[in-house]
């Protein structure tokens, strides 16, 4: 279902037309329906406390419609998403930090080996600015992870 604007939503009701009765004589009052065993809810028109559901009053009606408890569900769904795509990043970029720092010294080693002693002395030179900025890209994300795991 394609998303709605809260400008799209409609603020009024849509109500049946009651049917006219031709008898102008006052109808006798209707029988009170049966209690049913459990009681049906219908999400037409829920009348909310403000931020009850954390901002799916889209219009500002005091009242959640289906189109809007719908778009809610939906902007709550895409945010899950966009944050297990940023974890899965993050997790990414810190074992790729990880793997590059155990690496490092074997592409010295290497550029010896093959004899490029000039490659070799500019790697080594570049170690301590290296090691330094990637230790803090993981610092950053497993502090980030323990933080987190300590607020739950």
């Amino acid at each position: 279902m394609p998303r709605k604007k809260p400008e799209d939503l409609s603020t009024k009701p849509k109500v049946a037309a009651a049917p006219k009765n031709p008898d102008p004589a006052p109808a006798a009052p209707a029988p009170a329906p049966a209690p049913a065993a459990q009681s049906e809810v219908s999400y037409d028109r829920m009348t909310i406390d403000r931020g009850a559901v954390g901002g799916a009053d889209m219009n500002g009606d005091g009242h959640i419609s289906k189109e809007e408890m719908e778009m809610h569900l939906e902007f709550k769904r895409k945010e899950l998403e966009d944050q297990d795509a940023m974890r899965d990043a993050q997790r990414s970029m810190a074992w790729f930090a990880l793997f590059g720092m155990l690496l490092y010294p074997f592409a010295v080693v290497a550029a010896s080996y093959f004899g490029l002693d000039n490659s070799a002395t500019v790697l080594g030179s570049m170690a301590a600015t290296y090691f330094v900025s990637v230790a803090a890209i993981v610092m950053a994300f497993f502090g980030a992870q323990a933080y987190k795991g300590k607020a739950k």
